[in-house]
């Protein structure tokens, strides 16, 4: 009987050690991506944020993208620079448009391939999004530390299709 139980609390253990560590799964979905009035199929890892902001990590095929839904208007269809700061690092893109979603919500996409922007998120989170260098909102760090949390766990996934396969000499 005694090995029985040993088994079984064996078994049980490593099947414990065997599961993911990751709060955050993609899940699949339907999204807008670079055509604004298209939906497309992706699997995306999404945290709800201050303001019912959503920043949403997508996958589709073998691009990834940072997806940032904002609901309050800071400039709805307008093109400009956005400037993503964290604690220590920013990104910034040089020419953006807020697409619109409705009249009450848009979004920023941004191209996660052949760039350092999702490593730079996973360690250090997302403070603050300013838009057209005047319009800014600000993130909470319990957010930034749920955001960071799902860049990890989005990274652990795609990190073999970030960069393009280099030839081997």
């Amino acid at each position: 009987m005694k090995q029985i139980i040993f088994i079984y609390s064996l078994v049980l253990s490593l099947i414990s050690f065997g599961q993911a560590n990751c709060a955050y799964q993609l899940k699949q979905d339907s999204s807008t991506l670079l055509f604004p009035k298209t939906k497309e199929l992706v699997d995306i890892i999404e945290v709800k944020i201050k303001n019912n902001y959503l920043v949403q990590f997508i996958k589709k095929d073998k691009k990834n993208y940072l997806k940032i839904i904002v609901r309050d208007d800071l400039g709805f269809g307008k093109k400009g620079s956005l400037l993503l700061v964290s604690a220590k690092k920013q990104i910034y893109v040089k020419s953006l448009t807020l697409e619109v979603i409705d009249k009450s919500s848009a979004y920023f996409l941004i191209e996660l391939n052949n760039s350092y922007y999702l490593d730079n998120i996973k360690e250090f989170g997302l403070s603050k999004i300013v838009f057209n260098e005047i319009v800014e909102f600000g993130v909470p760090k319990p957010d930034s530390d749920q955001i960071k949390k799902a860049a990890d766990c989005f990274f652990a996934i795609v990190k073999d299709n970030i960069w393009p396969p280099t030839k081997k000499l």
